[in-house]
C-alpha cells in the first residue's frame, strides 16, 4: 500500500481553496419546452432564458457612504460552502445578496420550477486572493471597507432526459470609500535578510522590484505602498555596505563594501538600504513628521519592532517636493562557491525513497548535511525542481533549501501518484472533517475521481477539510472527497473525525 504523498514545503507552491472549478455560463444552452400539453402552464423545467432572466437581475453592488451594508447569515456546510445541494431561493433570498438584486425577475423558473436549479457552491474572497472566507470573515472585512466576491455555482436541467447546464454566477460587493483624515498607524514590513548566489550579478537587487515586499499599513489595516496619495517610491540604494552598523549610519563612505567584476564574495553578507519617500502634505508624510518628534506611542514599527526599540526604519524630514522619508536596512547572504556551482531545472514529478537504509539524509543549498531532518525509506515525496553540478551529480528538491541525492530514490513523473486509478468503490456519505498534519509546508497530493493525482491542485499541513464522502481506491486505500471531483488518500498525517 502507497503512503500518502507530502510536499514539504516547496517555496513556489501555494495553498489554494478548494473550491468547484467555474464552468461556463449557460448563454448558449439549448431551450427545451417544458410540455408539449398547450393547456398546462405549470414550468417543470428551467429554461436557458429564464435562467439568464434570473441570473441577471443580480449585479456587482457598490454602496454609497449612506448605504447599510446587511449582515451576510448563509450557513457553513448547508447554504455555503462546497459540495452544496441548495435551493436558488435560499442563497440569493439571503439579506447581504438580496441587496445585489436590481429588479424583479422576468422568468422566476430557474428558482421557482417544480425541478428547480440547484446551488452547488458558494464561496466568497478578497480581490487577488484564492482562499475562501469563512462567514464571519465576510461580514467583518466589508465592515472593514474590504470588497468581497462570491463565487455562486449552479445545475440545472432543461428537461428530464437533458444533460445538466452548469455555470458560476460571479457579484462583487464594494463597500464606499472613505477618506482617511488621518493616519495614526504605520506598521512597517519587509524582508530581511535575502540570498543571493556567489558571483551573481548585484544589479536585480538594485531594481525597484528587488523591494516589492515592503509594506506600510494604516491603523485600518490599509496598505499605503501602492497609493499614489500617500507613498511616492520604495527605491533600494546602490550602495552596499560591510556591517550593519554602517549601513544604517549610512554616510557613503565609512564601511562601504566593494563588489567586484566577480559579483558578490561568496560566504559574505552584504547590507543594503532601501527608501521609502511619503507624498508630500500626505497624511502619512504628517504622521511620520510627528513621530520625528515624539516616537512614545509605540505606534510606528519595523518588523513588529517599535521604532523606539531599533535603529531601522529612520525617519528623516521633507525636503523639496518629497515628503519624510523612511530608510529600512535589509541583510544580502552571498551563497557559497559550492551552491553556485549547481544547474537548476523546473522538474515535476514524484521522488520515492529506496529501502536499502532506514533513512536517508538531505542536503541544504549549500550541498552541507542536514542534521535533523532525513527521509524514511519507501515514502514518496513531491519535487519541484532538479539540480546538477559540473561533477554530473543530481539532486531533487523535496522543501526549501532541502534536496535528496538521486542516487537514493527513483523519480517519476506523478502521473500516477501512490494511487492505482480506476473508479473508487464503497462510497459512503459521512460528515467529518479531515485534519492534515504539519508543518503548514506540508502539501497533500489530491486525486480525482479516477484515483489519479490532480496537477497543481494540492492541500497545506496544519489544515482542516470538510468531508461529505469516503471511499475505496483500486489500492484498496480509503479517500476522503473535501471538494467536488477532489479527494485526498489516507495514510501517514491524515486524521479524519465526524461531527
Amino acid at each position: 500500500m502507497k503512503k500518502n504523498i507530502k510536499y514539504a514545503g516547496i517555496a513556489a507552491a501555494t495553498l489554494l481553496a478548494v473550491a468547484p472549478i467555474a464552468a461556463p455560463v449557460v448563454s448558449n444552452a439549448t431551450t427545451v419546452q417544458a410540455t408539449t400539453d398547450p393547456a398546462e402552464t405549470e414550468v417543470a423545467y428551467t429554461t436557458a432564458d429564464g435562467a439568464t432572466d434570473y441570473l441577471g437581475q443580480f449585479r456587482d453592488k457598490t454602496y454609497s457612504t449612506s448605504d447599510t451594508i446587511r449582515t451576510f447569515d448563509l450557513v457553513q456546510g448547508t447554504t455555503y460552502g462546497t459540495n452544496l445541494s441548495t435551493t436558488p431561493t435560499a442563497v440569493f433570498g439571503d439579506s447581504l445578496i438580496e441587496q445585489s438584486k436590481v429588479n424583479s425577475a422576468d422568468d422566476t423558473s430557474f428558482a421557482d420550477a417544480t425541478n428547480p436549479a440547484t446551488i452547488t457552491s458558494v464561496q466568497a474572497y478578497l480581490s487577488g486572493s484564492k482562499t475562501a472566507l469563512s462567514v464571519g470573515d465576510v461580514n467583518k472585512n466589508l465592515s472593514l471597507g474590504n470588497a468581497v466576491t462570491f463565487d455562486i455555482a449552479y445545475s440545472y436541467k432543461t428537461s428530464a432526459s437533458s444533460a445538466a447546464t452548469t455555470g458560476t454566477k460571479t457579484i462583487t460587493f464594494t463597500p464606499a470609500t472613505t477618506t482617511t483624515s488621518s493616519t495614526t498607524k504605520a506598521a512597517v514590513t519587509y524582508t530581511t535578510p535575502i540570498s543571493v548566489e556567489a558571483n551573481s550579478n548585484p544589479v536585480a537587487t538594485k531594481l525597484d522590484s528587488s523591494v516589492s515586499n515592503v509594506s506600510i499599513k494604516d491603523q485600518t489595516g490599509a496598505e499605503l505602498v501602492g497609493n499614489a496619495d500617500q507613498v511616492l517610491s520604495v527605491s533600494p540604494a546602490s550602495t552596499y555596505y560591510t556591517t550593519l552598523k554602517d549601513a544604517e549610519k549610512n554616510d557613503g563612505t565609512t564601511g562601504v563594501a566593494t563588489i567586484g567584476t566577480d559579483g558578490f564574495a561568496a560566504d559574505t553578507t552584504y547590507y543594503q538600504n532601501i527608501v521609502v519617500k511619503s507624498v508630500k502634505s500626505s497624511t502619512l508624510d504628517n504622521y511620520l513628521e510627528n513621530q520625528l518628534k515624539d516616537s512614545s506611542d509605540g505606534s510606528y514599527t519595523i518588523n513588529g519592532v517599535t521604532y523606539a526599540n531599533t535603529n531601522n526604519g529612520t525617519i528623516a524630514a521633507a525636503s523639496g517636493d518629497n515628503g519624510a522619508t523612511i530608510t529600512l536596512t535589509r541583510a544580502i547572504n552571498a551563497g557559497s562557491a559550492e551552491a553556485a556551482d549547481w544547474t537548476t531545472t523546473a522538474n515535476k514529478g514524484v521522488v520515492t525513497t529506496k529501502n536499502d537504509a532506514a533513512y536517508y539524509t538531505l542536503k541544504d543549498d549549500n550541498n552541507d548535511t542536514i542534521t535533523n531532518r532525513a527521509l524514511a525509506k519507501n515514502t514518496d515525496w513531491a519535487t519541484d525542481q532538479k539540480r546538477t553540478n559540473s561533477n554530473g551529480d543530481v539532486q531533487y528538491r523535496v522543501a526549501t533549501g532541502e534536496w535528496i541525492d538521486a542516487d537514493d530514490v527513483t523519480f517519476s513523473d506523478g502521473s500516477n501518484s501512490g494511487s492505482t486509478t480506476g473508479e473508487y468503490t464503497d462510497v459512503q456519505n459521512i460528515n467529518g472533517k479531515v485534519t492534515l498534519d504539519g508543518p503548514s509546508s506540508f502539501i497533500y497530493v489530491l486525486y480525482n475521481d479516477n484515483g489519479e493525482a490532480v496537477t497543481g491542485r494540492m492541500v497545506a499541513g496544519n489544515s482542516e477539510w470538510y468531508t461529505d464522502k469516503k471511499a475505496t481506491n483500486a489500492s484498496g486505500d480509503t479517500v476522503y472527497r473535501v471538494a467536488t471531483g477532489e479527494w485526498v488518500q489516507a495514510g501517514s498525517g491524515v486524521h479524519y473525525s465526524a461531527y
